[in-house]
């Protein structure tokens, strides 16, 4: 799975259509596939829906990560589920997008403490994502956190403590 992080641009900026084809490109190195399957996962009694997914990596929008009421059990099941994910489109937020904001706060914390290594296209590198609005201080964290998740260290690390918890 390391072999085929290498060398691979893990966080894509601007968005646009060199942002889409990239991460399309993202998909297939990783996947081996060109779509994909839809998966649901069973959260709490409720079904979420994970359009694309193949060989532990699954792809979904940031609207639909952040743009729907997804907590904290949604994002460990996704976490717990699939190694990688790849995230398309997040868009810069103002006060205004707080609740997404905060959503994709929960969603960077849950996939680093898990481990999951993440793809991602932006409309603006981590620290520009959200400057102003509730909650902006905690989205700093969680933005120095997707800039490790970025890290060749990053993904040697997980890699590694993915060996350890399977040998088991």
């Amino acid at each position: 799975r390391l072999e085929r992080l290498a060398g691979l641009n893990l966080y894509i900026q601007p968005l646009g259509l060199e942002a889409d084809a990239a991460m399309d490109d993202a998909w297939l190195r990783l996947t081996e596939q060109e779509k994909g399957e839809p998966v649901v996962l069973n959260v709490l009694g409720r079904k979420l829906a994970i359009p694309r997914a193949a060989r532990g990596v699954a792809r979904l929008s940031f609207d639909q990560l952040c743009g729907a009421a997804l907590g904290t059990a949604d994002y460990l099941a996704l976490a717990r589920t699939f190694h990688t994910l790849l995230i398309d489109r997040i868009p810069r937020m103002g006060p205004e997008r707080r609740d997404e904001a905060r959503r994709f706060t929960l969603l960077i914390d849950t996939l680093y403490d898990e481990g999951v290594k993440l793809v991602c296209s932006a409309e603006a590198a981590p620290f520009e994502l959200y400057v102003e609005g509730d909650h902006a201080h905690a989205f700093k964290r969680a933005a120095s956190r997707l800039v490790e998740m970025q890290s060749a260290d990053y993904a040697r690390d997980m890699a590694r403590a993915g060996e350890t918890a399977s040998s088991r």
